[in-house]
């Protein structure tokens, strides 16, 4: 990976402790959540899920809001730039570390920058309008990198000799810390460390394609602020990362009982709930899936990754995931675009999903377990896409800690 330390752009402290206006990635703010967060007129939501005003184009808007905090001294532009470790204090104990930084858009035949989920156009083209009004980068991207573990000694060192310049609290109670390092010995250290190693976009696929759009529309120069993205990146080793799963929904009936090669075994669960049926589903491992109808008994159901999809590798034929996607779905009369066009749901919640089912508002409800960061990093390994929403990687990073313009000075 190619990293730039940058101008960064934060709060002023003048406007009181500078994490408090940070807020959730954008694709995490419903309607009722950016209402909440936009009562207060200097919170980040307000960039992030611009609203029209007076009729107002509402990425017009977000981009004459970012000119006038920037001109009132509400955000200010550090003077030099530089590298932004940040750590999240985990709600239930340890710490996960990375670096925020802007990272250099790729090719997507280098395998540099790896994706593994596929986009969705209406999102693009949103995200793509707010880029080309505001011209700033205003959301990382979570970027694992293949560094062998070397890492997080390098940003624990760093971490204990600064002082956050930000931290925010997020709802569900985990700490998150940006740091401002300048030191040309300690960016050039980062620099030598990540320059050989391949970055797996965990989230924030549709960022970093917005990214590319704009970089290839707009001629950016590379090695420029407009040709790069701004991401987080963490050790794939870290201690601190983990990957929940994403479970799936369809609002009509499906056949179930048909046989299809894909099952090897399935089991009666006698239980009740989604967070109970959840942790059975993750006890018995990839690749299981627990299924949950009306009028049938919940099971759970072993999987063969002998068919998978031919053109995936081993690793991702062994995810549950992409087996039901491509071997059981299928069979069910799903075709490939039921992941994109609004026939399967999504769910990271099993007691939500578990209730929405039992109350008939859903016809079924597919449990998937969590994925290693291993076995995530195997799946992709040849720039393989794994289906939509195949990880959720928490805590999520907030917005609003540190950001980026295009004519930002980087070094």
């Amino acid at each position: 990976m190619r990293i730039f330390a940058f101008q960064g752009i934060r709060y002023a402290d003048r406007n009181g402790p500078p994490g408090r206006f940070a807020a959730p990635p954008y694709d995490q703010i419903d309607d009722a959540l950016r209402d909440r967060l936009q009562t207060d007129p200097l919170s980040f939501a307000h960039l992030l899920r611009p609203v029209p005003s007076a009729g107002v184009d509402p990425f017009e808007h977000a981009a004459s809001l970012h000119r006038r905090w920037l001109t009132d001294g509400t955000i200010a532009r550090d003077p030099r730039p530089g590298l932004y470790p940040y750590e999240i204090r985990l709600a239930t104990g340890g710490r996960r570390l990375g670096l925020a930084t802007l990272v250099g858009i790729e090719e997507p035949s280098s395998g540099v920058i790896r994706p593994h989920e596929r986009t969705v156009a209406k999102t693009v083209d949103e995200r793509l309008r707010l880029l080309r009004a505001m011209q700033a980068d205003i959301g990382p991207v979570l970027l694992l990198s293949e560094d062998r573990g070397s890492l997080d000694p390098l940003l624990s060192q760093d971490i204990e000799t600064l002082s956050p310049v930000a931290e925010h609290r997020d709802d569900a109670g985990n700490t998150h810390r940006t740091y401002h390092l300048t030191d040309s010995g300690g960016i050039a250290r980062y620099r030598d460390l990540l320059a050989p190693c391949a970055g797996l976009i965990a989230d924030g696929h549709h960022r970093y394609k917005v990214a590319s759009l704009y970089a290839r529309e707009s001629g950016a120069a590379a090695g420029t602020a407009a040709a790069s993205k701004l991401a987080v990146i963490t050790s794939l080793e870290s201690p601190g990362l983990s990957i929940d799963p994403i479970h799936r929904a369809l609002a009509t009936a499906v056949g179930l009982d048909s046989p299809t090669p894909a099952v090897l075994d399935r089991a009666a669960w006698n239980g009740d709930g989604g967070a109970e049926f959840a942790a059975a589903v993750a006890a018995a491992g990839q690749p299981s899936i627990g299924v949950l109808a009306a009028g049938r008994p919940p099971e759970i159901w072993q999987l063969d990754p002998d068919t998978g999809p031919a053109e995936l590798p081993r690793a991702a034929s062994d995810l549950s995931v992409v087996l039901l996607h491509h071997s059981v779905f299928p069979v069910c009369g799903l075709d490939g675009d039921a992941a994109v066009d609004g026939t399967i749901a999504y769910r990271s919640d099993p007691d939500v999903l578990w209730r929405s089912v039992s109350a008939g508002e859903m016809a079924a409800g597919f449990f998937l377990p969590p994925m290693s960061a291993q076995g995530f990093a195997a799946a992709i390994a040849g720039g393989d896409v794994l289906p939509p929403k195949s990880t959720r990687f928490l805590p999520k990073l907030v917005s609003g800690l540190v950001w980026a313009t295009h004519d930002a000075e980087v070094a």
